[in-house]
């Protein structure tokens, strides 16, 4: 089968709305500089791919709502060094990782990072000065740091002994779930919900279970749109296994196109569950925080609608030939050609 020519990918559509930022391209001038003055860890070719990746949209496209500058900065800030933190450490040894996910607590807790230490660094300190300053409380800076750590630790970490084994294994689908809810990002991508929209959402109504269940479903969908978005790049990694085309298609002897169908209608059933649990919140009895709480459940279906709004009309070349930089230990990605990805704006 030639997969490029005969394989029809699914566009991820919701049944909620999409909205358009008001402020989408505001950081696009002021990301390079980001690159050019803290992201010096990588390569100048890494920079230069990164510069055309319009990473800083992820945050506006996902935020939609948000019209002020100041608002959304720092959570362009996280948006561009949560991916690459990912796409520079996604090969480093667990321990050294570890390492990384203790320092980058302490940052994003309070502590300022040395004048030598990695650059990124800065950015998640100066991430933290301008929430605090635009009066988010403590608690929700313990919240953000905290699922930052998760996303290195129970994520990241926990993709390590597939991608670094000599032999390809596929993990069960709900085992790749567990780790990779993690690894996507979304809980701290979640969290910029709250800065955004300046509703610091209270500990009591973020513990919810049914809060936590809308926050699990943001990252489970994404995933999965994730996985689409990347599916024609990783076609072309020999070892790529952590995607749920590819598991779906090793565990149950399915050909790539039903793969594909089957990943979107879990995705579909997904979006359906947050669009039930979203209409349930009446129900429930939040006092005062009732509107927040069901606001907060609205723009996670905003964030999802964003982000596929992101792949499909930002421009971004992310998914394009020689896009990716190359990781700390490896060339994964390096000569990659993805000559024919939907994601990509003709």
């Amino acid at each position: 089968m030639n997969i490029r020519e005969e394989l029809i990918l699914p566009k991820c559509k919701y049944p909620w709305e999409t909205i358009e930022s008001p402020i989408a391209n505001a950081f696009d001038e002021e990301e390079k500089s980001w690159y050019d003055n803290d992201y010096t860890f990588i390569s100048e070719e890494g920079i230069k791919r990164c510069k055309p990746q319009f990473l800083s949209r992820v945050a506006t496209y996902m935020n939609p709502t948000c019209n002020s500058i100041v608002h959304m900065r720092p959570c362009a800030r996280l948006m561009i060094y949560i991916t690459i933190f990912d796409d520079f450490f996604g090969l480093t040894p667990a321990d050294e990782l570890q390492a990384q996910a203790n320092r980058v607590y302490e940052v994003m807790m309070g502590d300022d990072p040395a004048p030598d230490e990695i650059g990124i660094l800065r950015q998640m300190a100066q991430a933290r000065k301008e929430w605090i300053a635009n009066g988010m409380p403590q608690f929700w800076i313990e919240r953000v740091s905290k699922n930052f750590y998760e996303f290195i630790v129970y994520g990241m970490k926990e993709e390590i002994p597939f991608k670094q084994a000599e032999k390809i294994t596929y993990p069960l689908l709900p085992h790749y779930f567990s780790f990779r809810k993690y690894s996507i990002g979304m809980w701290p991508y979640g969290d910029l919900i709250d800065p955004a929209t300046n509703s610091p959402l209270p500990v009591h109504i973020y513990n919810h279970p049914v809060i936590q269940r809308c926050r699990e479903l943001l990252s489970l969908i994404i995933t999965i749109q994730n996985d689409f978005a990347s599916l024609m790049k990783e076609i072309e990694i020999e070892k790529e296994c952590l995607n749920i085309i590819f598991i779906l298609r090793h565990h149950e002897n399915l050909s790539y196109q039903e793969a594909c169908d089957k990943a979107m209608k879990l995705h579909d059933e997904y979006c359906q569950e947050l669009d039930d649990l979203h209409k349930s919140l009446h129900h429930l009895k939040f006092g005062e925080f009732q509107e927040m709480a069901y606001d907060h459940v609205y723009h996670i279906k905003l964030q999802i609608s964003g982000c596929a709004n992101w792949y499909y009309n930002s421009g971004t070349k992310r998914y394009e030939h020689k896009a990716f930089i190359v990781p700390q230990y490896g060339r994964e990605g390096d000569d990659i050609q993805i000559p024919h990805s939907v994601f990509v704006k003709k």
